[in-house]
């Protein structure tokens, strides 16, 4: 089978390889990719910032069809469409892992970067640290929105785990990618009031979280301020930073009223030139969300049954599995909210 593999540092040390078809052990699955996303830490993989035991076929954002199940899988069955939980080798034994939070466990190891991941033609997965998709998803397209369900589950366990939303609650979400649209649909699902921040050349991505249900956008700093204490005199409750912008952060703690929460998604990527007393001169409740419980899922894959979450509109270019690198390009280049790869180009 193909897979993209990093196997060496820098961009260079990415390619297109045949490799062996991977075979189930006990309680795992086999499963044939339909759709694998591109996410931005795959990007920090490619350029060395963040750990991957090379060589390793990347991918963790996908969906398929279980094609083999081995040993005890539970209820789990040939033919049935899944999508897995990233970091599904850990210890299954610490509290963290007893607990559903196996990203936290020392021991983890998640596929795409310490094991073999989902940008290929075959994938296998714990069946325990699987999830299979509603059956409501009858058609390829369909089921192709579920490869966004990881980064769902990631702003799900942030938005509904890590803190409190009252209703009534001034939000504000800096940055309009998909996981800040990702923020504003479920903050609205939880009843906030939604400011979405982005820059002037965001008009179309600005509209699109109009539709999906951002009571305001705004295009810079003083439309900001003006959104926030127009509704609320006190400022915002809640801050949402999806950037990891250092700007980004410190209009955030500009506009947040004192200790209120401020809810941090995106991922800096190295040292971070910032005033820390920001936090404590108001008392801000700083809350940093990495990844996704077991828990979150369950959650996830309700709002998407239910329709309460919009997954649609952002898959924005699919590329077969041989043209990864224009893929990868369109994910620099920021020309695209998610792009994905598709193993046996199923368009």
């Amino acid at each position: 089978m193909k897979g993209l593999v990093k196997f060496a540092l820098g961009m260079e040390g990415v390619g297109l390889k045949e490799m062996p078809e991977p075979t189930p052990k006990n309680g795992e699955l086999k499963v044939k990719v339909l759709a694998a996303g591109i996410c931005n830490s795959d990007i920090h993989a490619i350029h060395d910032e963040r750990s991957v035991t090379m060589p390793v076929i990347m991918g963790h954002e996908y969906v398929g069809e279980v094609v083999e199940c081995c040993g005890d899988v539970g209820d789990f069955k040939v033919g049935d469409w899944v999508v897995s939980l990233p970091a599904c080798y850990s210890c299954d034994e610490c509290y963290l892992c007893k607990e559903g939070l196996v990203t936290l466990c020392k021991e983890r190891k998640s596929i795409g970067s310490h094991r073999d991941g989902a940008m290929a033609n075959y994938v296998v997965v714990p069946a325990k640290y699987s999830f299979k998709i509603s059956d409501k998803a009858k058609t390829l397209e369909e089921k192709i929105n579920y490869a966004l369900s990881e980064p769902l589950a990631c702003m799900v366990r942030g938005v509904y785990e890590k803190i409190e939303v009252k209703p009534g609650d001034t939000v504000v979400v800096s940055g309009p990618g998909i996981m800040g649209q990702l923020a504003v649909q479920l903050f609205k699902e939880r009843g906030a009031y939604v400011i979405l921040s982005g820059l002037p050349a965001d008009a179309e991505k600005l509209a699109l979280a109009k539709e999906l249900g951002a009571d305001c956008c705004v295009t810079n700093f003083d439309e900001l301020v003006k959104a926030v204490y127009a509704n609320n005199p006190k400022g915002a409750d809640i801050t949402c930073d999806c950037t990891g912008v250092t700007p980004a952060l410190e209009n955030c703690m500009k506009v947040i009223r004192p200790m209120g929460t401020h809810l941090q998604i995106g991922l800096f990527g190295g040292k971070v030139p910032f005033r820390l007393d920001y936090f404590f001169d108001r008392e801000v409740n700083y809350i940093p969300s990495n990844s996704s419980s077991v828990s979150s899922w369950s959650i996830t894959l309700k709002l998407l049954d239910e329709g309460k979450v919009k997954l649609a509109p952002f898959i924005s270019k699919r590329f077969a599995l041989d043209d990864w690198q224009k893929g990868i390009e369109s994910v620099l280049s920021k020309e695209a909210y998610k792009v994905i790869l598709l193993p046996d180009n199923k368009f």
